[in-house]
C-alpha cells in the first residue's frame, strides 16, 4: 500500500471511532447519575432539578383523571403516596409527544415523533427523577391555623430523595397497527417503535375490534413515592393547604393516624393563587382565615375509618384554565368552641360615620376584602350572612361588594348593616350615611399649570381636608398630588399644579378627610386633556458628497416624549432617518438617479402625542447632468520614422526572467 493509501485509511478509521463513541450500543444511557450534561430535556436551560423544581406532576403528564392516596406516618414526619392517572383519547398523544421530546437528550433517536421500547426505559428514569424535584402542591404546618403570608411557605412538603417511582402501561402498545422495528442506529435487536400520533383509525390494539369503541391508545401512569413533612410534629393542631390550580377530575385522599378527637375545624376554598406563585406568599397577600368565598369547583369529604383513623378527601375540578386556587383545611383535637354571636372588629367603620362620594346613583362603598375585615366569628366570616338595607329596602351584595344609592339632590342616604351567623345570632346593627359633600368644575378643558378648579360645598357637611390627585391612564403614566386644601361652607377656587402630566387625558381624584367622615377616595370626570407641544428640529449640516446629498441635526421634545422621523422626497416617503441620542441624520440620497431639477426634501418628526414638526430643503441636482467640455487629442510624436516593435517594458522583462528560472530549475531536477 502506498503512503497516500495509508493516510486515507487512518482518516477513515478516525471518523469511525468518532461516530461510534456516541452511539447507544452497550451503555445504558437512561442511567442519569453520570449524565448531568444531558439533563436539559424539560425545556429551557439548566439542570433537571432546576427545570423540574418549578413544575408539577400535572405539567409533565396531562391526564384525564387521577386519584392520589397519601397516608401520613404514625410519627407525622413523612407520608406514603400512591397515585394512578388515566390518560385518555388524544391526551395520550400529547403525553407521548412530550415524553419523546424529554428523552431526546438521552437518546439520539428522541424527538423523532416515534416512541420506542428502548426509549421507554429512559422515559421511566427521567420521569421518576423529575417528579422527585417537582412541586408537591401540598403544605402541612402545625400550631395555630393560618393561611400563609410573608415568611410562610405553603410548599413545605418535598418528595423524599430516591423514593419516587413512575411506571406506565401502554406507552408503546405491543399490538399497534403501525408498530415497526426501530430504525435508529444502535437500537437493541428486539426494539420496536410506534408513532406518537396514531393515524385517523387510532388502531393501537389490533386484537380489539374498532366497533367496540374502546380507547386503544390510552395510557395509565402509576406513582409511588414518599413525602417529607417538615412543618408538623403532631396532630394537636395543624393546617393542610393544597394548591388546586389547573386541576380537574382529581381526587386526593389524606389518611391520618388514628387520633382521638381529631376533627376538621374549618375548611376554605380560596380563589386566585396559581401554583407557580412565589413560595413565600399568597400571590402578594394572605387571605383572612374563614374569609374565602369559593366558586364551588372544589369539594371535600371526611370518612371515619374502622381503625379509628380519619380520611380527608378533596376533589378539585377547575372549570376553566388557567385558574388559581388554594384549599385550606384546619384540623384540631381541641373541643368544639361555643357558638358565639359574630362581632364587629376595629377595622369596621364606626357607627354613625358618613361616606363621601362625588357621583350620584349606585356607588361602590366596599368590596369583600374590606367587608371580610369588619366581622369576626369562630366559623369564619364567609359563613356569615351580611345584611344591609336603606330606606328603599334590602341592599344585596353585588359580587360580594357593597353598593349604595347616592342621592343626586345633595341629601343624605342612611343605610345599615349587620352580620348574622347560622344560629341567627347578630353582630348588632350599625348605621351609616352617604352623600355628595361638594361639586367640582373647571373653566378650561385644556390642562393648564396650575389648572383652575372650583369647589362648591353642598352644605350640611363639616369642614373638609381635600387632597387632589392628578393621574393619567396607563401603567407607566405619571401622577401628581397636591394638598391638603381646606373646604368650608363657601365656594373655593384653587390652582392645581400639573407640571408632571404628559400630553393626553387627565383624571382628577380626591382624597377626602373630616371629623365624622370615613376617609375615602372619589374621582370625577372633567374631560380635561393636556395638549402637547411639537418637537423642535434644527439642521446643523447639509451638503454634497459626490453624487449624494444628505443633511443632519438635532431635536428636542418639550414634553419628553419619544420622537420618530420620516423622510419625504417630492412628497413621497423615501428612506429612513437615523437617530442617536438627540441627533438625527438623513440617509445619503443619490440624486444622479433622480430627474434633473429642484427636488424638495422634508424631514418630519412626530412625538407620541402625534405633534409634528418638519424641516425642508430644496435640492438642485442640475450640476450632475452638465455635459463635460470636449478635449482635443494631441497628435502623436514619432521621432524614429523607421520600423519598430512595441517595447516589452520592465514588468514584461521580469516575468520572462522568472519563467526562465523556473523552467531551468525543473530541467535540472530531471537530469
Amino acid at each position: 500500500m502506498t503512503g497516500e493509501g495509508v493516510l486515507r485509511l487512518a482518516v477513515l478509521l478516525t471518523i469511525l471511532v468518532m461516530l461510534t463513541s456516541w452511539l447507544p450500543i452497550s451503555s445504558p444511557l437512561y442511567v442519569l447519575d453520570d449524565l448531568d450534561e444531558r439533563r436539559e430535556q424539560i425545556g429551557g436551560g439548566g439542570t433537571l432539578e432546576q427545570q423540574c423544581s418549578s413544575i408539577t406532576f400535572e405539567d409533565m403528564f396531562e391526564y384525564s383523571s387521577a386519584i392520589f392516596d397519601i397516608t401520613i406516618s404514625e410519627d407525622w414526619s413523612s407520608a406514603e403516596v400512591e397515585g394512578v392517572a388515566w390518560v385518555n383519547d388524544s391526551l395520550a398523544d400529547v403525553v407521548r409527544d412530550a415524553l419523546d421530546e424529554y428523552v431526546a437528550s438521552v437518546y439520539p433517536s428522541g424527538d423523532d415523533d416515534w416512541m420506542s421500547t428502548d426509549e421507554r426505559e429512559g422515559v421511566r428514569a427521567i420521569a421518576s427523577e423529575c417528579v422527585e424535584h417537582t412541586l408537591t402542591r401540598i403544605g402541612i404546618r402545625g400550631d395555630s391555623p393560618h393561611r400563609g403570608g410573608v415568611g410562610t411557605s405553603w410548599k413545605n412538603t418535598t418528595w423524599t430523595e430516591n423514593q419516587v417511582t413512575v411506571e406506565e402501561w401502554n406507552l408503546v402498545p405491543a399490538r399497534h397497527s403501525e408498530i415497526r422495528d426501530c430504525t435508529s442506529l444502535g437500537s437493541s435487536s428486539d426494539c420496536v417503535e410506534v408513532p406518537v400520533f396514531p393515524d385517523e383509525n387510532r388502531d393501537c390494539d389490533t386484537d380489539i375490534d374498532a366497533s367496540s369503541g374502546a380507547d386503544e391508545c390510552r395510557l395509565i401512569l402509576w406513582l409511588n413515592a414518599s413525602l417529607d413533612l417538615n412543618g408538623i410534629s403532631g396532630p394537636e393542631q395543624f393546617t393542610i393547604a393544597y394548591n388546586a390550580s389547573n386541576t380537574s377530575n382529581i381526587e386526593v385522599r389524606f389518611t391520618f393516624p388514628a387520633t382521638p378527637d381529631l376533627r376538621l375545624d374549618m375548611w376554605g376554598e380560596c380563589e386566585g393563587r396559581d401554583v407557580s406563585a412565589d413560595r413565600d406568599d399568597f400571590a402578594g397577600s394572605a387571605p383572612i382565615r374563614g374569609s374565602c368565598v369559593g366558586d364551588g369547583s372544589s369539594t371535600y369529604e371526611l370518612i371515619e375509618n374502622e381503625d379509628g383513623s380519619l380520611t380527608y378527601i378533596i376533589a378539585p375540578n377547575m372549570p376553566n384554565w388557567p385558574y388559581g386556587e388554594d384549599i385550606f383545611a384546619d384540623f384540631t383535637t381541641a373541643p368544639i368552641p361555643v357558638d358565639e354571636p359574630p362581632e364587629w372588629t376595629e377595622s369596621a367603620p364606626a357607627d354613625g360615620i358618613r361616606f363621601a362620594e362625588l357621583s350620584s346613583g349606585s356607588q361602590w362603598v366596599a368590596d369583600w376584602d374590606d367587608i371580610s375585615t369588619w366581622f369576626s366569628d369562630e366559623a369564619g366570616v364567609a359563613s356569615l350572612d351580611i345584611r344591609c338595607q336603606d330606606s328603599e329596602g334590602d341592599i344585596e351584595l353585588n359580587l360580594n361588594s357593597l353598593y349604595v344609592n347616592v342621592p343626586s339632590d345633595g341629601s343624605i342616604n342612611v343605610f345599615t348593616c349587620e352580620a348574622v351567623d347560622s344560629a341567627n345570632q347578630s353582630s348588632g346593627v350599625r348605621s351609616w350615611e352617604i352623600g355628595i359633600p361638594f361639586s367640582v368644575s373647571t373653566t378650561s378643558y385644556d390642562l393648564l399649570d396650575p389648572h383652575p378648579l372650583t369647589f362648591t360645598p353642598s352644605g350640611g357637611w363639616p369642614d373638609l381636608s381635600i387632597w387632589v390627585i392628578l393621574s393619567q391612564p396607563g401603567e407607566d403614566s405619571g401622577s401628581q398630588r397636591s394638598g391638603p386644601h381646606t373646604l368650608g361652607q363657601a365656594e373655593v377656587e384653587l390652582g392645581i399644579p400639573s407640571s408632571a402630566m404628559a400630553p393626553g387625558e387627565v383624571l382628577f381624584g380626591f382624597e377626602i378627610e373630616a371629623e365624622g367622615v370615613q376617609t375615602s377616595f372619589a374621582s370625577i370626570y372633567l374631560n380635561v386633556r393636556k395638549i402637547g407641544e411639537a418637537p423642535t428640529i434644527v439642521v446643523n449640516s447639509e451638503g454634497w458628497d459626490g453624487d449624494s446629498w444628505s443633511m443632519g441635526g438635532q431635536f428636542s421634545d418639550p414634553d419628553g416624549e419619544v420622537v420618530t422621523f420620516e423622510q419625504y422626497i417630492d412628497g413621497a416617503l423615501a428612506g429612513s432617518v437615523a437617530v442617536s441620542g438627540n441627533s438625527w441624520s438623513s440617509p445619503a440620497i443619490d440624486f444622479s438617479v433622480w430627474s434633473e431639477g429642484v427636488h424638495t426634501v422634508v424631514i418630519r418628526g412626530c412625538d407620541e402625542s402625534n405633534m409634528c414638526a418638519s424641516v425642508e430643503r430644496a435640492v438642485d441636482n442640475s450640476h450632475l447632468f452638465d455635459e463635460p467640455e470636449p478635449v482635443e487629442p494631441e497628435p502623436p510624436v514619432n521621432n524614429n520614422p523607421g520600423f519598430s516593435l512595441p517595447a516589452m517594458g520592465l514588468p514584461g522583462l521580469l516575468l520572462a526572467a522568472s519563467v526562465a528560472l523556473i523552467y531551468s530549475g525543473r530541467r535540472g531536477l530531471r537530469t
